[in-house]
């Protein structure tokens, strides 16, 4: 670490190392040899948090606060595999500002191994008030393609397989495919909508965060990604041999999140428009969000999957 402890500005650094167990158990969850997405966007913004503490954020409030990521771009040059031992995470906070009793700090995030650089961006999170934070309206004018009522009607029956190449129940962020139309969304080349009842006793509650039970965002985006895998097989066929890309090396992808899913909540529901598609390359990129109980509070830009057969 660099800086001064409980100094809240910008300038200050953190390293962090990720040992990678081989037989973790995301890799047998996600029925792949790569390290799901979420898992290595977790390893890139868990040492913003721990940053963040170390900076004494928190004792600026008399008030107890929550922490939360705000959104982030970044870009994957390449997969995890468990051959991989250790993960470095470098984090720099490059911006502090205070707003209605409201922290907002912005990170510089790059995660290496051995080998060289794995994932790269910028992320920014905020800290808020108990109140703040029941105040949220979510995605404030979200402009994102959906469906009419006609073309609604127009959906081809799919269903989320349940065997490899698609994760186990512990990894499964989607419960059921509820619309495919594979000629909506914006370019019509594609739109998807799968939900998921919110069950307070998942595993993810009670690990994120501590006492502060909430829906890590990170799962959210792998639920997206879970969306267009189905898009993937549904295009190009896919078995127990096939692996999935996400993201797609080399493809910068952004996410902003604008409320949470606590468990509470009732229902996720996450919609994928197909805006690109690559058919030498097998290669998918969306746009789509988040809802939960009706409410957009998570925006996907430019996400990126790609279906790769030995």
């Amino acid at each position: 670490v660099e800086g001064t402890p409980f100094v809240l500005a910008a300038g200050a650094k953190a390293r962090a190392q990720y040992d990678i167990p081989p037989d973790a158990w995301f890799f047998a969850s996600n029925r792949q040899r790569s390290m799901p997405f979420a898992v290595l966007l977790e390893v890139g913004l868990q040492p913003c948090g721990w940053l963040a503490a170390w900076a004494g954020s928190a004792l600026t409030s008399d008030e107890n606060l929550c922490f939360r990521n705000l959104g982030g771009k970044a870009v994957q040059h390449r997969p995890i595999l468990p051959g991989s031992e250790i993960l470095t995470t470098d984090v720099t906070l490059t911006r502090v500002s205070h707003s209605g009793g409201m922290i907002i700090q912005h990170y510089d995030m790059a995660v290496h191994d051995a080998a060289g650089p794995v994932y790269e961006g910028n992320t920014y999170f905020g800290f808020f008030s108990h109140a703040a934070l029941a105040q949220q309206v979510g995605v404030r004018d979200y402009a994102g393609w959906q469906p009419d009522t006609a073309q609604a009607s127009m959906a081809t029956p799919v269903s989320l397989p349940d065997a490899a190449p698609f994760p186990d129940k512990r990894l499964r962020m989607v419960d059921e495919v509820d619309l495919w139309l594979p000629e909506g969304g914006p370019e019509r080349l594609g739109f998807i909508q799968g939900s998921k009842q919110v069950d307070p006793g998942e595993w993810f509650f009670a690990a994120h965060f501590h006492q502060d039970p909430v829906w890590p965002g990170s799962l959210g985006l792998e639920a997206f990604i879970q969306l267009l895998k189905v898009v993937a097989a549904e295009r190009w066929g896919a078995d127990h041999q096939t692996r999935f890309e996400a993201v797609a090396p080399g493809q910068p992808h952004e996410w902003s999140y604008r409320g949470q899913v606590i468990p509470s909540s009732r229902e996720v529901t996450v919609a994928a428009a197909i805006t690109a598609i690559d058919d030498e390359q097998r290669l998918l990129r969306a746009d789509g969000c988040l809802r939960v109980d009706g409410r957009v509070i998570y925006e996907m830009q430019d996400f990126t999957l790609q279906a790769v057969t030995p």
